[in-house]
């Protein structure tokens, strides 16, 4: 369900804070609390956290007004049933939390997302004041309206997927960086900051890697998200377990044998760095560590996608910072990687992401809005061809996703054979947000995956989905721990490599018969055409100024 509306319960400058950091991203805000001089209170002190900002440049003077227009107050809670999510934002004891959560929970009947602003107060037990624990998450802005960008999306233990998943797209709606936790005291910034605090650089350093682990081994988060919110949360750059691969994970491991011994048992080694060491992953040098790195083949070092050759099995690593995103470069490089693959040497293919933080965004938008619908639409062919005759080769191709995989990059990995997915991963084709549609083959083959009526309800909503549901829905082959995605990639494609090429190749031509020649070929069509409305040109500008856009049908 959109969210088009977002209620704040309760009062103060949390509050208002969050109403600012909501507002910021053009969505309504309704203020609301039980009365009237909090209300107030909340709304001015909102406002004049703007009003500074015009005052010392950083939000232009015509943009004040629009934003102050899109916050209201009202007296009483019952005003909030209308909104599409309700946070909750009281004191931090749990009596009041639960008196306010139970009563929103009652106003809001399921119809909304309930979310608590609480990093102190476990999610699991507030819910107990709740009918409705499964609607119920937690949304621990680090900072709302200065500095950290980190938002961590806290799953209660009834929390379903889908409400968690939710808010990791409002908070991506808000412009931030979503953090998936499982609900535990601290947290992850906070946690590691506190466990870390207070040492000389060498044992704060090997501190938080020791608790990073432990926060991983615990299942609070995974290993990309530890290190993403650590990174854009608390500056650490580069934050610990991307630094413990750089220095070496065998490095890493002696230094802290050497300081449990001088400063104590917190400095033991977790199991998982011990583990990587046995099983020989020492970090960047080794190509893999805590995450996997690109080891290109001569030539393909400065490439946007690069060929990394092992044996009778490739990987493409597509390393185009900061989104990998689509352009006709990218595409080019693709299709030159893919001719450059000899059937009879090599027998499988991963496509992996060489940055942690995603896999890829989708299409180049800033290329898209220079194109016009006969440039898009040779793009769209270009990309076709490729992902056909990756269809029909005697070739297998696995998709390594990690992070993102939206659109464009959503339709890469329909194009392969299989997709194996780290838990951090998420899907989903938001090309209707844009005003256009999907034009790499994905109105065809998420139909085909996930079953027409789950394809037409992502394509028409724009939403994401997590890894976990896109296992559920078939679209995703099997689900892993982030440190376990290449990994398991390769393990696929060794299993699969060994097969008869020729019985693969028919297998896999087809699969891909009944009809899906004369749908992709209208949907070449059809992105083409959809491509040089104004809606199409709307939603790309729109995009690129970071506004909401207004279709018109045209």
């Amino acid at each position: 369900m959109p969210i088009e509306l977002v209620g704040i319960a309760d009062q103060g400058q949390l509050a208002a804070e969050l109403a600012v950091a909501v507002a910021d991203a053009g969505l309504p805000v309704l203020v609301a609390c039980e009365h009237e001089r909090g209300v107030g209170a909340t709304l001015s002190a909102a406002q004049d956290i703007w009003r500074q900002r015009a005052r010392d440049g950083t939000l232009p003077a015509e943009q004040l007004q629009a934003r102050l227009a899109l916050l209201t107050g009202q007296r009483g809670l019952d005003a909030l049933a209308r909104a599409d999510l309700v946070i909750e934002a009281a004191p931090a004891r749990a009596e009041e939390k639960q008196e306010a959560l139970s009563r929103l929970d009652e106003l809001l009947a399921g119809r909304a997302l309930l979310a608590t602003s609480s990093g102190e107060l476990s999610v699991s037990e507030l819910a107990e004041a709740v009918a409705r624990p499964e609607r119920l998450i937690g949304l621990h802005f680090l900072d709302p309206v200065a500095g950290s960008r980190v938002v961590e999306v806290v799953a209660g233990e009834l929390s379903s997927p889908e409400s968690v998943q939710q808010g990791v797209s409002f908070v991506q709606s808000l412009r931030r960086t979503p953090i998936r936790c499982a609900d535990a005291p601290g947290l992850v910034v906070e946690r590691v900051l506190r466990a870390s605090a207070g040492r000389e650089p060498e044992r704060a350093q090997l501190r938080a890697l020791v608790e990073c682990c432990l926060i991983a081994e615990e299942g609070v988060a995974g290993i990309r998200d530890i290190d993403l919110a650590l990174s854009a949360g608390a500056g650490l750059r580069p934050p610990p377990f991307a630094a413990a691969d750089r220095r070496g994970l065998d490095d890493v491991l002696a230094a802290l044998a050497r300081a449990s011994v001088e400063w104590g048992a917190e400095f033991e080694a977790p199991a998982i760095l011990r583990r990587l060491v046995a099983q020989g992953r020492l970090g960047a040098v080794g190509g893999q560590g805590f995450f996997a790195y690109p080891r290109p083949d001569d030539g393909w070092e400065q490439r946007p996608v690069k060929l990394e050759s092992r044996g009778e099995l490739a990987i493409a690593w597509l390393d185009r910072p900061p989104a990998n995103s689509i352009s006709p470069e990218v595409a080019s490089a693709l299709r030159q990687l893919w001719q450059a693959l000899d059937p009879a040497r090599v027998r499988a293919l991963v496509l992996a992401s060489a940055s942690p933080a995603l896999f890829c965004a989708g299409a180049d938008i800033k290329a898209f809005a220079a194109m016009d619908g006969a440039q898009a639409g040779a793009l769209a062919d270009q990309m076709h061809e490729l992902l056909d005759e990756m269809q029909r080769s005697p070739i297998v191709t696995i998709a390594a996703v990690g992070g993102p995989a939206l659109g464009g990059g959503c339709e890469l990995a329909m194009g392969c054979d299989l997709r194996i997915a780290s838990e951090s991963a998420t899907f989903g084709q938001p090309e209707i947000n844009l005003g256009i549609i999907p034009g790499f083959g994905g109105t065809q083959r998420l139909a085909r995956l996930i079953g027409p009526g789950r394809a037409l309800e992502l394509m028409l909503s724009g939403e994401a989905i997590s890894a976990a549901r896109a296992l559920e829905l078939g679209l995703v082959t099997e689900l892993v721990e982030d440190h376990e995605l290449l990994d398991a990639s390769l393990s696929w494609a060794r299993r699969l490599a060994s097969g008869p090429p020729r019985a693969i190749e028919q297998i896999k031509r087809l699969g891909a018969a009944a009809s899906l020649a004369e749908g992709l070929q209208a949907e070449r069509r059809a992105f083409a055409a959809v491509f040089d409305t104004a809606d199409a040109a709307e939603g790309l500008a729109a995009f690129a100024g970071k506004r909401n856009p207004s279709f018109s049908g045209r």
